[in-house]
């Protein structure tokens, strides 16, 4: 724009010139010392006239204009909307270009604060959505307690490190006593009221650093850290007392009463080379156990001597 405004500045400012010259060497005024002084004055006027002219005119015509504008995308850059560029009330059909594009960059900053505030709102939905899938991936559907996913999970990435610093951690297998003839009898709605109701006391009855789950249809898993044996049996007895003394009521005030079997094993000092299915099938053996013996009973895996024995 500088450029052409130049050249037309330069053709405006040399007509003149040159129509001065052409009346000079046709008069007396051709060769004389101080019109010729006059004369060069007069080009060199001229021509810092065309080098600075443009440049200012620019600046006096869209330079506000442009820094005005240069301000607001920097403050959109910044996710700042709170002011746009300043315009007549009403558009006319008359507004210059400049006023058109200043009206054009107010609405395209408009359009980008909308689309950024819906994309925010999109973005933590997602994150939402996610939490919750998050959640549910680790969460038993009937229960709300923890799922085996979660479970063996735990017992990997959380639990682990605890042997690897000799401290103990207890493994508790739950198994409700002939419920498939608690199905058969009162249906499977029945059922799933029971399972509920026992998730119910086994979570009433961990500590905040436990972690109750079901990791079947009607088996419970319940790991607790820096536990020894024997208060893992206490805690084992406890819940097994707690649950055989409960009545489980079901549709039409109809009253059951439901035992489990439980099956315990502690793994303390073990090499860093731990296996989660070791303690796992212990306390699963254990568990085989107690229901081997009559069911409603607390038995103890001794990995040192490989053992089980009786606790409750």
């Amino acid at each position: 724009m500088v450029s052409k405004l130049r050249l037309v500045f330069f053709v405006l400012l040399m007509i003149p010139q040159g129509v001065m010259f052409w009346m000079a060497s046709n008069s007396l005024l051709q060769g004389n010392k101080f019109f010729s002084e006059i004369e060069a004055v007069s080009l060199a006027s001229a021509l810092i006239l065309v080098l600075g002219m443009p440049g200012l005119t620019v600046e006096w015509l869209v330079g506000k204009h442009i820094r005005d504008m240069g301000k607001l995308c920097g403050r959109v850059k910044q996710g700042d909307y709170s002011e746009l560029l300043s315009l007549p009330n009403e558009s006319t059909n008359e507004e210059d270009t400049i006023m058109i594009l200043k009206r054009d960059m107010n609405w395209m900053a408009r359009q980008i604060e909308f689309r950024e505030r819906d994309l925010r709102r999109v973005v933590k939905e997602l994150q939402e959505s996610r939490s919750q899938m998050q959640v549910m991936a680790m969460t038993d559907p009937l229960t709300s307690i923890a799922n085996r996913r979660c479970f063996f999970d735990t017992l990997e990435k959380h639990f682990t490190a605890l042997l690897c610093d000799c401290h103990p951690i207890s493994l508790l297998l739950f198994d409700v006593d002939l419920f498939k003839k608690i199905n058969d009898t009162y249906g499977h709605q029945a059922g799933d009221k029971v399972l509920l109701k026992l998730a119910e006391i086994i979570q009433e009855n961990t500590r905040d650093s436990d972690l109750a789950a079901r990791i079947g249809g009607e088996e419970y898993a319940l790991l607790l850290p820096e536990t020894h044996s024997q208060e893992a049996a206490g805690i084992a007895s406890r819940i097994k007392n707690l649950i055989a003394g409960h009545d489980f009521i079901l549709d039409g005030n109809q009253q059951i009463s439901v035992t489990v079997s439980i099956g315990i094993c502690t793994l303390f000092q073990r090499p860093c080379c731990f296996d989660k299915e070791k303690l796992y099938n212990f306390a699963d053996q254990a568990l085989y156990y107690s229901k081997h013996i009559g069911r409603n009973s607390v038995s103890i895996y001794n990995p040192d001597t490989d053992l089980i024995s009786k606790f409750a």
